[in-house]
């Protein structure tokens, strides 16, 4: 290989491997530093060959209201939140920009209509997804930055943090 070629190849990992630290690291920034929420959810528990046992996480804000059930797949929506109990729920959604208000999250329009947050996969250790699945209430614990993306902190199971192997 020559020295151009071998040069070439490094600057290729290289910048593959920041761009992945720097996708970590924005998430990491999210969680540890963004607003801490609750959603319910009603969980599906598939099964994939390659990547495992997940459980996919339909959460009650992801309902369009009436007067945006036509917008079309991929268009951005802003979701405020309020307190309702011990969950957050939404209470408008717009799809002009994020309200005024701190706690919106932001989604996109899916092909069946309802919003996607980019937090609707959660893996979970194989042969353990029927815990979740089988689960009478299920929870998400988010963490929201401030331009309204989500980030999977934690998965409430009955009431109790998911422990699969109950550690």
């Amino acid at each position: 290989m020559s020295r151009t070629a071998s040069i070439l190849f490094f600057v290729v990992v290289a910048a593959q491997m920041v761009g992945l630290v720097a996708f970590a690291g924005v998430r990491e920034v999210a969680v540890t530093t963004g607003r801490e929420i609750t959603l319910q959810t009603a969980p599906v528990d598939p099964r994939s060959l390659f990547q495992g046992d997940y459980a996919i996480l339909d959460y009650e804000i992801a309902a369009l209201p009436e007067g945006l059930r036509d917008l079309p797949a991929g268009s951005e929506i802003f979701v405020e939140l309020y307190e309702c109990g011990d969950v957050w729920c939404a209470v408008w959604h717009d799809p002009v920009g994020p309200p005024s208000s701190d706690v919106f999250i932001r989604g996109v329009v899916n092909q069946r209509g309802r919003l996607d947050f980019g937090i609707g996969t959660y893996f979970v250790p194989e042969g353990t997804g029927h815990i979740i699945e089988h689960a009478e209430d299920v929870k998400v614990v988010v963490s929201l930055d401030e331009q309204g993306q989500a980030v999977i902190k934690d998965v409430l199971v009955d009431g109790a943090p998911f422990a699969p192997y109950g550690n």
